[in-house]
């Protein structure tokens, strides 16, 4: 059944807000205006609270402005914060000039002009901060709710994973007793990428030799299913310096599907080139494929790449830089990321 809410917290919020205006009226009546000669000027209390409101606003404003265009920008991406603290410099110069004019540069309000303008950068500053953690506590939530609505996926996907890794078994003992190599291996890399996207996938990393052998694995299925054709080029090269390293699983691997999906033609000249290198905890790819005419009707980035980015800007904010570029006939993906 639906909860009710009961309406004496809401009442009492109520009363407790009505008793402390009319105690602040009485005090208002009672100390100022009852003593004046003259009827106190309405107009001139309701301009200045409005001006009181106007000026809050346009503050917080502000604030939100430098946060979304200087902050986010520059302030979290370490090799730019030189650049924030300038602009802050520069603001903290706009806001006092703006102060002095206001006050017709008098020499005698130069003090009281650096004192609001010093409030005025500490707000700023501050509501930067407060609001950049709000936003990560946010995004935090998200990867929890993420990770377990892709648990839940896992879960659901798998039908008795152990019956089905003893099927394959059985067809790559079946394969190897007629001899039958190429299909045994093919049936081998099969059951890796199965065991590893049921296996790996649930954990936050995995091991960087783990998801480039998961890659080798993918790329030989992808290879096997092509046919042999001079007009079909695929380049793979994975160096990797043997640096332990961690990754989060199954990053990679929706560029390299794009492009299988979107860069294979059996009727045009096409190509893929895939460039992945770990060095000093630093992986960089490099992702190239033509975009044949008649794929031209279907080419786009779809969701994985669109989920691949999103897992990057949550996991790996500030350490990874991606550029894709797209044209009629090619698409160009390059990552760099710091493990």
């Amino acid at each position: 059944m639906p909860t009710v809410r009961k309406p004496y917290p809401a009442l009492l919020l109520a009363g407790v807000l009505i008793s402390l205006l009319t105690y602040w009226g009485r005090l208002l009546y009672v100390g100022v205006w009852q003593n004046d000669e003259t009827a106190p000027d309405i107009g001139g209390l309701a301009r200045y609270l409005l001006g009181i409101v106007v000026l809050l606003t346009a503050l917080w404003g502000l604030a939100y402005a430098n946060y979304r265009l200087a902050f986010r920008q520059w302030l979290l991406h370490p090799d730019r914060r030189l650049y924030y603290w300038t602009w802050l410099c520069v603001l903290a110069w706009l806001v006092f000039e703006l102060l002095q004019r206001r006050t017709d540069r008098e020499p005698e309000f130069v003090d009281e002009n650096l004192l609001v303008t010093g409030v005025v950068m500490v707000f700023i500053i501050a509501y930067g901060y407060v609001a950049d953690s709000f936003r990560a506590r946010r995004e935090q939530v998200y990867l929890i709710q993420q990770k377990t609505e892709a648990e839940l996926t896992a879960l659901k996907a798998q039908i008795n994973p152990h019956f089905l890794f003893n099927a394959l078994n059985t067809i790559y003992n079946e394969a190897q007793r007629a001899d039958n190599e190429t299909v045994a291996d093919l049936i081998q890399q099969l059951s890796g990428i199965m065991r590893f996207t049921l296996q790996e996938s649930r954990q936050p990393l995995t091991s960087i030799d783990n998801e480039l052998q998961f890659l080798e694995k993918y790329l030989a299925l992808q290879r096997a299913r092509l046919p042999e054709s001079d007009t079909l080029r695929v380049s793979v090269q994975l160096d990797w310096d043997g640096q332990p390293a961690q990754i989060a699983p199954l990053l990679l691997i929706p560029f390299i599907e794009n492009a299988f999906q979107y860069g294979i033609s059996l009727l045009q000249p096409s190509c893929i080139d895939l460039n992945v290198t770990v060095e000093n905890r630093r992986l960089t790819m490099h992702l190239a494929n033509s975009i044949p005419t008649t794929n031209t009707a279907k080419h786009g980035t779809g969701t994985g790449i669109a989920n691949a980015r999103q897992r990057l800007a949550l996991m790996y904010a500030g350490r990874h830089t991606l550029a894709i570029q797209q044209t009629s006939d090619s698409f160009v993906v390059n990552l760099t990321l710091d493990l």
